[in-house]
């Protein structure tokens, strides 16, 4: 056998060995040597790694300090290991969570009223890893925003999606908006993007309040924003392509009908698909629906999966891998586990608020080929 084929046969049993290991195993076997720490950093082992990762749940909760968690997605929902957030307790809970993807957080504390505190952070809690992202010039501007994270592997960049409403006293209710992207492979904001071609009804869009329920939603590598219409007629859910970094929107179900019975609304990922969920007050008997849309993009495909009815309020949070939904209690704070065939609840005995924050999560080397 020669060198060169011992040389091969004893890289691949070394990547092999290391794709096993934890990433804080990982991270010190880097300083092994030259070439274990070349492979690590690689983007191929990077992503081979990512593909092998275990999905795990994580919790933001803030009870009564703000405090980041990862959990086994088992029946109780055991907690793993709780997460050094990189943020000093004083501030922590000044800053928003955005979401997460592969293993990538981002954080937000734009609306503190100095300009100076304002950051936004990309946070990989496995490698104890984060990156202020330069503040775009109209940081000081804004009046209301809309923020999402999203990874394009065609480019394999992790984006930054922002939709602003302007400070413009002259403009009254009808301020005008501002759609931007941070790539960090360039490190900087594209801060004029031009949707005149890409939505079709700029006048639905100014007549809408950058307000809406939840988080955003990352589906076939597009970024969604439920967004909430002042007159309460039509909801409307804006997007971000993160492969040709255009804004656009997408109709939500045309069955669907606004009315005082609705409590509460948002859109999330169900099964890898698109889901819009609404929870209505019948006299103080709620009900739940979820509607998914099998087809993306075509609005005649969404279909009501479900439809959960309650006596409590209680409001999903995570489509589990299961078929069960976690959801929350907007009185008891409890965190429980609904079987939506059956109906059937079980507590996790865990205690969360609504605006915590709850996804699945990856341990992942993200951002450990990324300079500061």
């Amino acid at each position: 056998m020669t060198g060169v084929a011992e040389n091969s046969i004893t890289k691949d049993m070394v990547m092999q060995i290391l794709l096993k290991l934890p990433v804080k195993s990982m991270l010190r076997f880097r300083c092994a040597s030259k070439s274990w720490n070349s492979l690590v950093t690689s983007p191929g082992f990077m992503k081979n790694h990512l593909d092998k990762a275990k999905q795990l749940l994580l919790l933001r909760t803030e009870n009564p300090v703000v405090s980041y968690s990862l959990h086994l997605d088992n029946d109780r929902v055991d907690m793993c290991s709780r997460l050094e957030f990189p943020i000093p307790n004083e501030a922590a809970g000044l800053f928003y969570f955005i979401g997460c993807c592969n293993g990538v957080a981002c954080l937000s504390s734009q609306y503190l009223q100095l300009d100076s505190s304002r950051r936004l952070v990309l946070w990989n809690p496995s490698i104890r890893k984060t990156l202020d992202l330069p503040a775009p010039s109209s940081w000081a501007a804004i009046d209301k925003t809309l923020l999402g994270l999203g990874y394009d592997p065609q480019s394999d960049d992790y984006k930054v999606a922002r939709v602003v409403r302007l400070k413009s006293p002259e403009y009254a209710d009808e301020r005008p908006f501002a759609f931007q992207f941070y790539s960090l492979n360039s490190g900087s904001w594209n801060e004029n993007v031009d949707v005149s071609s890409s939505l079709a009804n700029e006048d639905t869009l100014r007549s809408i309040t950058l307000h809406g329920f939840g988080n955003p939603a990352t589906v076939n590598g597009v970024i969604h924003w439920l967004l909430h219409p002042r007159d309460n007629n039509g909801m409307l859910a804006l997007s971000f392509d993160l492969s040709n970094n255009s804004f656009g929107e997408l109709m939500l179900p045309e069955c669907f009908d606004p009315t005082e019975r609705m409590a509460a609304m948002s859109i999330s990922v169900f099964k890898d698909s698109l889901s819009f969920n609404v929870l209505e007050d019948y006299g103080g008997n709620y009900v739940c629906e979820v509607w998914v849309m099998s087809q993306y993009g075509a609005r005649e495909s969404w279909d009501k999966q479900y439809r959960i009815e309650m006596l409590d309020i209680a409001w999903p949070v995570v489509f589990r891998s299961n078929g069960e939904i976690l959801m929350v209690g907007y009185a008891n704070s409890q965190l429980v586990s609904c079987d939506p065939q059956t109906q059937e609840i079980h507590d996790t005995g865990l205690e969360v608020l609504l605006d915590d924050y709850a996804d699945y999560f990856v341990e992942s080397l993200a951002l450990l080929d990324r300079s500061n």
